[in-house]
């Protein structure tokens, strides 16, 4: 990897010029002194990361300028290119932070204890671009950040044992549904729940873990645009956790098993 030092505000900005990709490139792009040469999943989110602490105000709002206008205001078919650069801008080159596995969480408190763990010029910077998002009325790029900064809160809680950080997860996951609505972003008008729900129950507060996991369930049942795999895990890991916690499963169970929407059908048919 290329270090930090040496990308120049310059280049970023021309990175800031395409089209966010949304899968990974397998040949390096033509920015020399850009990771991969520009050409990653989630570019330019590390660029962006990697030269935060030296712009000045100035450069910090023309980069937040310019790469406000990589977002689409309507959602893209894939997510996943948007998702990571914002990800990245945080510095988070691993999806899913402290829920990501036993490992990650381990690591991510070694790394909070050291103090290694700063997203202070990061937030700045993504304050700075929801401003831009809000001028633009550009609701999936407000929807986007909003759900990254909630799983950003939601880590800092955990690992700091920070019940009023958990309360802003809480409330910054509900912002982004809302913008959500706003912009026809499907996934984002269930998935915000059940991250909120995995936080919780880490936190093992079973009244909102609960809650958030019904939610989950029947908001995929209203909004959940497609039967992926990836959305039936998610749909199972709260079922898996309301069989063992809550005192209505078997009657919320009937719910599920009367689904309409392919990916509650495609759950019912798991073991739950």
């Amino acid at each position: 990897m290329k270090s930090e030092k040496q990308i120049k505000f310059k280049t970023v900005l021309k990175l800031c010029e395409k089209k966010i990709p949304p899968k990974p490139s397998a040949e390096a792009g033509s920015f020399e002194d850009a990771f991969h040469g520009g050409a990653y999943l989630g570019s330019p989110g590390k660029d962006i990361y990697f030269i935060l602490s030296r712009l000045t105000d100035e450069e910090f709002d023309v980069l937040a300028e310019r790469h406000s206008h990589q977002y689409p205001k309507n959602p893209p078919s894939n997510h996943v290119g948007t998702a990571a650069c914002i990800r990245y801008i945080y510095g988070q080159f691993e999806k899913q932070g402290i829920l990501r596995s036993k490992d990650d969480r381990k690591r991510m408190i070694k790394e909070a204890k050291k103090e290694k763990l700063d997203w202070n010029a990061s937030r700045r910077f993504i304050i700075a671009l929801r401003e831009k998002f809000k001028e633009q009325e550009n609701y999936y790029g407000l929807c986007l950040t909003s759900e990254m900064e909630a799983h950003r809160l939601g880590d800092e809680a955990y690992l700091h044992k920070d019940r009023d950080k958990l309360k802003q997860m809480e409330e910054t996951y509900l912002e982004s549904v809302k913008y959500a609505h706003k912009c026809k972003s499907y996934k984002q008008m269930f998935t915000p729940y059940y991250w909120a729900s995995r936080y919780f129950m880490l936190f093992k507060d079973a009244p909102k873990a609960i809650a958030y996991s019904r939610k989950t369930i029947e908001e995929a049942e209203k909004h959940c645009p497609d039967a992926r795999r990836s959305y039936v895990d998610k749909l199972e890991d709260c079922a898996q956790y309301l069989k063992k916690n809550d005192k209505k499963w078997k009657r919320f169970r009937k719910i599920i098993i009367t689904g309409e929407n392919r990916v509650v059908r495609k759950l019912s048919r798991r073991k739950i």
